[in-house]
């Protein structure tokens, strides 16, 4: 016997619901060992019972929505009803609902101890995969199973407590993978989870963020965006993520747990975060730091708390408190100079600057905006002319690979061409030739024009992109390749014209 299988959402009004039959479900399982489908779900649905009534409780408590399995000439049809409305779920419903009923049921299913789904976000809304993920988490905890979820959902990444931490592995190439837990000290648990309360999307910026940045506040993310906004062209500014920390302790927190789970990130903050022991752990651990320490410093051994143990003694003489402000600005105004402390201390902030941490050197970000107070306001409006927190920028940018510029690749392409040629007129040097040559000859000549100049000497004329067009090249089998430069079109001066 043979029969139609159609995918969700192919041929909507043909689609009869999931065959029952003994003999169409065996075909349907022997479909599914090489092409994975959610029939089983659906399946479960009917035959355990508990598992249809937590997935109609979850959908009429969370969405408003009634779910009934119905039976119609050997095939299982699910029903929806809302608000005195009743449509087929499989022929009438969208991709997310349909999602969401079959991600429940595998969820509830008892007969599994470790599930794994690959990109769950697919088709769903945000809150709706958020609502599922809360429910699957449930069941892990109460029922002692493991789920595996593999996600590029940025908002499916919510962690409130650093307990949550241990639930998230993060995978890059070339690297052992790697649980957020592990890169989190007990004793700093508690700052942990206060950052993740301020900013819930914290984790998912980290390890979502082609190059994080890190910053104590939004103050800081107004005015660097402003900075960014003004200064830097649009893919620069889209792939610069800030993200907030809450504080430059917090930033010197996270900037040792990205470190500890090797995400290239870089952090921003006041000059007090210098104090912190998580920023000297990780310049300690650096063994281009210990280099510059030796070199620059002359210090043995080459440790951060020699550099700032002076500073710290002389701040505690001159009665200085424990208020992140305060701190950060003697430390900015008030170190002595004659006593070689400042040097050090500006050479300390440069090499720092060269391993991924700017702390401003004028104490706090206030300063550098030449502004009173912190506000929204205040800050994007400083940061809207130019001044010192360009620099500040312009370090931070995430860094577009100089390759990707047109004008660059348009040489490069031409460049080849002409190369090509010239091999050929090695080869034969009286040849004359109209067109490109070699495998890329046909998509080349879309590119440029060909016209032999005199013997032995070739123009290319670039025809497209439009922004370059009449662009040219002169050469001949003896041009060096660094002489190998497109030119911008020649001038014609018209008859008349005023020179």
């Amino acid at each position: 016997m043979s029969f139609n299988v159609f995918t969700w959402g192919a041929n909507p009004v043909d689609f009869k619901g999931i065959p029952l039959g003994e003999q169409e479900r065996s075909q349907m399982k022997q479909i599914t060992r090489k092409r994975p489908l959610a029939t089983e779900d659906i399946y479960a649905l009917r035959e355990q019972p508990d598992v249809a009534l937590r997935v109609a409780a979850f959908l009429k408590r969370a969405l408003g929505r009634t779910v009934e399995l119905r039976e119609s000439s050997g095939f299982l049809d699910p029903h929806v009803s809302i608000g005195g409305i009743e449509y087929s779920l499989f022929r009438d419903e969208g991709h997310g609902l349909r999602e969401l009923v079959i991600l429940l049921a595998a969820a509830y299913r008892d007969d599994w101890s470790t599930l794994l789904i690959d990109e769950p976000e697919l088709h769903l809304h945000p809150a709706m995969a958020r609502l599922w993920l809360g429910e699957l988490r449930k069941e892990c905890i109460e029922r002692d199973r493991r789920a595996i979820i593999i996600t590029h959902e940025p908002s499916l990444i919510k962690i409130l407590d650093a307990d949550e931490l241990d639930s998230v592995w993060y995978f890059q190439a070339g690297a052992k993978p790697l649980p957020f837990a592990d890169a989190v000290h007990e004793r700093a648990k508690d700052r942990v989870t206060a950052s993740l309360r301020q900013n819930p999307e914290l984790i998912s910026q980290l390890v979502f963020s082609p190059r994080p940045v890190l910053v104590e506040g939004v103050h800081d993310v107004a005015a660097l965006s402003a900075a960014l906004e003004r200064t830097k062209p649009s893919e620069v500014v889209s792939q610069t993520d800030l993200v907030c920390c809450g504080g430059s302790t917090e930033v010197a927190l996270w900037f040792e747990i990205a470190h500890k789970m090797e995400i290239d990130v870089r952090a921003i903050a006041d000059l007090d975060a210098c104090l912190e022991s998580s920023v000297q752990r990780v310049m300690d651990g650096k063994s281009t730091v210990i280099h510059k320490y030796r070199e620059e410093l002359a210090l043995e051994p080459p440790r951060t708390s020699n550099v700032l143990k002076p500073l710290i003694d002389k701040m505690r003489l001159d009665g200085i408190s424990g208020n992140p402000k305060e701190r950060a600005n003697w430390l900015a105004d008030s170190v002595p100079a004659a006593t070689g402390y400042r040097v050090r201390k500006d050479k300390l902030l440069r090499i720092w600057r060269e391993n991924g941490l700017w702390l401003h050197p004028q104490g706090t970000i206030e300063k550098v905006l030449g502004i009173d107070a912190k506000g929204l306001s205040a800050a994007r409006t400083a940061a809207s002319v130019p001044g010192e927190i360009d620099r500040v920028a312009d370090w931070c940018s995430y860094e577009v690979d100089p390759l990707g510029e047109v004008e660059l690749l348009l040489n490069v392409a031409v460049e080849r061409i002409a190369h090509s040629i010239m091999e050929a007129l090695r080869a034969e040097p009286a040849a004359q030739f109209c067109t490109p040559i070699g495998s890329s000859a046909e998509a080349d000549s879309r590119l440029v024009r060909v016209e032999p100049i005199r013997e032995g000497v070739h123009r290319l004329t670039v025809v497209t992109p439009k922004e370059f067009k009449g662009y040219w090249l002169e050469f001949s089998r003896e041009t060096r390749p660094s002489e190998l430069i497109l030119q911008p079109p020649e001038r014609v001066d018209l008859p008349g014209a005023e020179s």
